[in-house]
């Protein structure tokens, strides 16, 4: 996305001059040639900088100044006058301008000036960007499973090509893991990543958060401000459960992504786009689309590289990498020592059907480590709900009801290593309703 810059001046030599320089130096320019074009100009652009002569035929160059400041906090205002006096250059800065230059103009120093201006919006919109997402740089899916393998070598060919990506996969299996290598191995990994769980969210505050919107363009819309789209300039964009949007914003999504542009909410000015769409989703988007609940069309444009992620039941064997790594990040964010599992707690962790996958992995191994701070984690710690059955749904079969009593027993017991008392506790029976079970 270009840098936006308007430049208000009644000297049209000066606005023509100055217009020519900057759209050569890569800058998106609009001018106005008094203050009532300063007012409305910055309104319906709302430029990142602008070049703002303090002498006006209409109105003084501090007014348009204060007028700006009271619209948007991070647009850097430059003052200019042919008349520089230190008592107007400190009242200037005194209401928020960057800085002041004098005419007749040296552009080599206007230039410099730029730059300056043009890395602190660099930089405050990828501060922007991090505040959004704090993720590790992780270069690899964790595990040495058939299927962590295959899916690191399809990363690694499709995370340099600009084409949108198309992630599937239950909760909590590592879209997000998925996503964010996609942008840290790419040649986009120095922009920002952003990302946006569309899930919950109403219409209103989706396009919104993609797309900004200008001040007054709703209730509460105090100040203009910018999306995700702008954010992410020349990055990333990580879109969770797609799946969710809205028929209404999904044509905004798709004609942003075709076009290469798009408009704030409530604005009347589009701006250039250069990012890459990663979306993900925990539904069946080929089904939802023969439902009439996703667009066609956007699916197609979506549906360019299309990755599944395994859940962590067909990749067992990868279990232990993974719960070696998440120990060892908990460990440094708990300020506990590094720990590890002792091998009967691992071989229960082997032993469950983990149906919130990587992330109830991590919730679990969070909370045996609160519970143990010192020593290995036992089988004890692990605190694991007996209520999940060792086997997922595609196990069950038709029985007499007794026998699936007694087999929902008999793991209860299995996941408290023996112990009846405690399993009995737990499942709110006597002991000797247990053995009773155990014997049938």
């Amino acid at each position: 996305m270009d840098k936006r810059i308007l430049i208000v001046d009644d000297d049209r030599d000066v606005l023509e001059g100055l217009k020519a320089m900057l759209e050569y130096a890569g800058w998106d320019v609009t001018t106005g040639s008094s203050g009532a074009e300063g007012f409305r100009q910055f309104d319906a652009a709302m430029p990142d900088v602008v070049l703002l002569d303090v002498n006006l035929p209409d109105h003084s160059g501090l007014d348009v100044l204060e007028h700006i400041k009271s619209r948007s906090e991070s647009t850097a205002v430059i003052m200019m006058s042919g008349v520089g006096t230190i008592d107007v250059a400190v009242e200037a800065m005194r209401r928020g301008a960057e800085t002041f230059v004098s005419k007749p103009y040296d552009f080599d120093t206007l230039e410099i000036v730029l730059d300056r201006v043009g890395s602190q919006i660099a930089t405050r919109r990828e501060l922007e960007a991090l505040r959004r997402s704090q993720s590790r740089v992780q270069r690899t899916f964790p595990g040495v499973s058939a299927a962590a393998r295959e899916l690191n070598d399809l990363i690694t060919k499709v995370a340099s090509a600009p084409s949108p990506v198309l992630l599937e996969g239950e909760s909590g299996s590592g879209k997000g893991i998925v996503a964010r290598m996609l942008h840290d191995t790419s040649i986009r990994a120095g922009a920002p990543f952003v990302d946006l769980n569309c899930a919950g969210l109403s219409r209103e505050l989706l396009e919104s958060e993609l797309f900004g919107h200008e001040k007054g363009s709703f209730t509460d819309a105090t100040s203009a401000k910018p999306g995700l789209f702008e954010i992410a300039a020349k990055g990333t964009v990580f879109l969770d459960e797609i799946g969710e949007l809205e028929i209404s914003i999904q044509a905004r999504l798709l004609k942003a992504l075709e076009e290469k542009r798009f408009r704030r909410v409530g604005g009347v000015r589009d701006t250039t786009v250069d990012i890459r769409l990663i979306a993900a989703t925990n539904r069946d988007i080929a089904a939802e689309v023969a439902e009439g609940r996703f667009r066609k069309d956007l699916f197609y444009r979506l549906n360019v590289v299309r990755i599944r992620i395994p859940p962590l039941r067909e990749r067992l064997e990868d279990l232990p990498v993974l719960a070696e790594t998440i120990l060892a990040a908990l460990s440094d964010e708990l300020g506990h020592k590094r720990t590890r599992l002792s091998e009967r707690a691992l071989a229960k962790l082997m032993g469950y059907n983990w149906p919130g996958n990587v992330r109830e992995l991590r919730n679990v191994l969070e909370r045996a480590l609160l519970m143990n701070r010192e020593g290995e984690l036992r089988v004890e710690d692990l605190l694991l709900d007996p209520v999940v059955p060792g086997a997922g749904l595609e196990a069950f079969e038709v029985r007499p009801l007794e026998e699936h009593v007694g087999d929902y027993v008999k793991r209860c017991v299995e996941s408290f290593d023996g112990n009846i008392r405690e399993a009995a506790r737990r499942l709110e029976v006597s002991p000797s309703t247990i053995y009773a079970k155990l014997k049938k």
